[in-house]
């Protein structure tokens, strides 16, 4: 993805779904228990697309992005304009060097590593509770791009938190790969089914991996239940 192409189709996604500029904050959480995805370039990826579709939607105001394990914590803001900077400070693993004598220092990610508890045990109920408590205020809704990679969570602690933030204008739009053994899919399933009350959730199923997902068809699956959601919670507020 160029990142003229991504803004090209960002804007014919965000027309064609009805999101006015800036009408929308942009969050982006991000999977901090594994290293495959930063090695991969996978978190790159859609860091790239995040600030894109931040651009389109939300130009006066930065995404605001996080970074889970046990907790979440947040990073610096990420602008179109200094993106590619903020990847190479925090969304990708430096390659090992391959002599002792090569070691370099790292990246901001990599010298964060033990604050953040990085590459440990995630709990994304947890990370849900957080950035829901930090949320700004103000009448224009949130879009949380909530990036996992083989998301496992045990118990109810996602569907609670999850239902805590029902009621707030926010939208969690969970999008990643589940991987074999995860259990996101079966407990949003669960969830749309048990407790139909909380709308402002969807997870995002593409035909194919993110990173292989054209632009424009990523922007519409993402915009699409963002939009249906947004349209009935204004209803029901005014």
């Amino acid at each position: 993805m160029t990142l003229r192409e991504g803004r090209i189709a960002s804007s014919a996604a965000a027309r064609f779904s009805g999101v006015r500029r800036n009408s929308t904050r942009v969050v982006l959480v991000l999977p901090g228990a594994h290293r495959h995805p930063f090695e991969a370039g996978t978190v790159a990826d859609m860091v790239r697309r995040a600030a894109v579709l931040g651009e389109v939607i939300s130009p006066t105001s930065d995404v605001d992005p996080w970074i889970y394990t046990s907790q979440a914590h947040r990073l610096p803001s990420l602008r179109l304009s200094n993106a590619e900077q903020w990847i190479a400070n925090w969304g990708v693993l430096p390659r090992a060097p391959l002599l002792s004598r090569d070691a370099a220092p790292g990246n901001l990610l990599t010298q964060h590593a033990e604050r953040y508890a990085l590459f440990d045990s995630e709990d994304p109920g947890q990370a849900v509770k957080e950035i829901a408590q930090n949320l700004p205020e103000g009448d224009a809704p949130t879009l949380v791009l909530f990036f996992f990679w083989a998301l496992y969570s045990q118990g109810p602690a996602l569907a609670d938190q999850l239902e805590a933030a029902s009621g707030k204008n926010v939208f969690w739009q969970f999008l990643g790969d589940p991987g074999p053994d995860s259990s996101v899919l079966g407990d949003l399933d669960a969830l749309r089914a048990e407790a139909p009350h909380i709308r402002n959730v969807s997870l995002y199923r593409g035909w194919d991996s993110i990173e292989e997902t054209p632009d424009y068809l990523f922007y519409r699956g993402v915009l699409k239940p963002f939009t249906r959601w947004r349209k009935k919670h204004a209803t029901e507020t005014s």
